[in-house]
């Protein structure tokens, strides 16, 4: 981020890490009118928090209903890693400022500055999606990884139908992975040490 707003097309330049990310998003988001585009941005729309908490949600139900101990741990694990990302990237955003693609793409405005916004539009640091979508693919490939390879994919195809879009830049999605990484890493923690416990108890 650059240390206080930018304008791109103005007199104030971005610092170079933040042109090449500019440079970058606008060139991917281009296209985000293409049918191609439009469609991957209906099916990254299962990357958002809602989806996701009711994926998670429903693995855990069915481990709970057939008392299958690998699907509920894989549901909890997953449902605690999303809620972790989700808060993560909720106080980022109250941290950072900055203008999603489109409002460049479209109007021809750019900022960055600290002290977030309310409104969405400024709302492009961190990628929630991809921090959510990332924290949900670790936990499951974690407990279950055969799934792996799967949700690789889909957190990467997630990651690039948002810069598609044109509602974030490339480096919104790289912190948001990070973000999502590093919840799921902390949430996995508490499950390793639940896991402890219940071994020694069966002893």
């Amino acid at each position: 981020m650059a240390d206080g707003p930018i304008q791109t097309g103005g007199n104030i330049p971005a610092n170079d890490i933040e042109k090449a990310d500019i440079e970058l998003g606008k060139k991917l988001a281009r296209h985000r009118h293409h049918p191609v585009a439009k469609a991957a941005d209906k099916a990254g729309k299962f990357g958002d928090q809602g989806p996701l908490y009711a994926l998670s949600s429903g693995i855990l139900a069915v481990g709970v209903a057939s008392r299958d101990r690998r699907l509920t741990d894989t549901g909890l694990s997953m449902l605690a890693a999303i809620a972790a990302a989700d808060v993560s990237k909720r106080i980022t955003k109250r941290l950072v400022r900055r203008t999603r693609p489109h409002v460049l793409l479209d109007r021809g405005r750019y900022e960055a500055d600290t002290g977030g916004s309310d409104r969405k539009p400024e709302q492009s640091f961190p990628s929630g999606h991809t921090a959510c979508t990332v924290a949900a693919a670790r936990a499951l490939s974690r407990n279950v990884p055969e799934a792996s390879a799967a949700a690789v994919a889909a957190s990467i195809g997630i990651g690039i139908s948002r810069i598609a879009k044109g509602a974030h830049w490339p480096l919104d999605v790289a912190a948001g992975a990070v973000i999502g990484l590093i919840a799921e890493a902390f949430t996995s923690l508490f499950f390793a040490g639940r896991c402890r416990a219940g071994a020694k108890m069966s002893r």
